[in-house]
């Protein structure tokens, strides 16, 4: 398995143990390979090196799946506990990378769902509260896939927080992702 790094961290000596100050660091976004995984009270600490052990809470996991009942061919896994997006053919893995998808307030509801409509850029403008003070326009965003009324895949610039959840129930990629998971 592998995961990316969320957080800037080093790698501890052994599971559960503090790191060292100074010295290897894994930094955001870099992409790890899983060589164990070892629980130490409510998290897990996974091996990524030669004893070089990082906490969960510092990576996005990439869980591989097979198809859900009734799916074939071209599908997309959202992960929303670990932010990542999976997309594959059939059974076989073609393309991962980080998401974020909605906060609490506003979730990315979980489910199976059809793109049903793909679009280069969209506007998209609204606000959920009462009082409008989450209000948000975007003039054009790019790559946008909707699957659930206004919820879509699409790139997204104005943040840097894949691996954490952050926008109005939509499932944020960066650009250059989103744009190969439209084009495909």
């Amino acid at each position: 398995p592998i995961a990316w790094v969320v957080s800037n961290v080093r790698p501890s000596a052994r599971p559960g143990m503090p790191p060292p100050a100074s010295g290897f660091r894994l930094f955001r976004k870099q992409v790890v390979q899983l060589y164990a995984t070892l629980r130490v009270g409510q998290w897990d600490w996974y091996l990524v090196g030669p004893n070089q052990w990082i906490e969960q809470r510092a990576v996005s996991r990439l869980n591989v799946n097979p198809p859900p009942q009734g799916v074939s061919g071209r599908w997309i896994q959202v992960d929303l506990y670990e932010q990542t997006l999976a997309a594959y053919e059939g059974d076989r893995l073609v393309y991962a990378t980080l998401i974020s998808s909605g906060l609490d307030e506003w979730p990315t509801r979980p489910g199976l769902f059809h793109v049903y409509a793909r679009l280069y850029a969209d506007r998209m403008r609204g606000a959920y509260r009462s009082d409008g003070s989450d209000y948000y326009f975007l003039e054009a965003v790019p790559w946008v896939m909707y699957f659930d009324g206004a919820r879509a895949l699409h790139g997204e610039d104005w943040h840097d927080g894949p691996g954490f959840r952050r926008p109005h129930g939509r499932v944020n990629l960066a650009p250059p992702h989103a744009r190969w998971i439209s084009g495909w």
